[in-house]
């Protein structure tokens, strides 16, 4: 098979897309751009068959998916720490408690916040 070369101008945001959809495919940006140009190609000939869309449909929504379930345990990891530094705040201020019911107390601030988040 002989190949043709082409120049491709692309603006700078389509670029930076470009890139980043390469890196996170662990593939190169040329070997990227063919395969952007062949599907390109494919759709707008028709050629492009209802499972290959829902096969990619498929394969980002589970990239998204699983992203949305990294932010969760980091925005509940973060709110855990914020509740524990009220509830050491709290102690610095009035007598000092044992270390059981400052967890206790910790625990209770975080599931209350969790409570207003309307994740419980």
């Amino acid at each position: 098979m002989s190949h043709v070369q082409h120049s491709v101008r692309l603006p700078l945001a389509l670029d930076k897309a470009l890139r980043q959809a390469a890196r996170n495919r662990e593939t190169s940006v040329y070997a990227l751009l063919q395969q952007c140009v062949r599907t390109g190609i494919a759709s707008l000939s028709g050629e492009q068959t209802a499972s290959q869309t829902n096969a990619e449909m498929a394969h980002e929504i589970g990239a998204i998916s699983a992203r949305l379930t990294h932010v969760e345990r980091l925005t509940e990891r973060s709110l855990y720490v914020v509740c524990a530094a009220y509830a050491f705040a709290r102690v610095a201020a009035g007598p000092r408690a044992d270390e059981i019911k400052l967890t206790s107390e910790i625990n209770a601030a975080f599931a209350r916040q969790l409570t207003l988040a309307g994740e419980v």
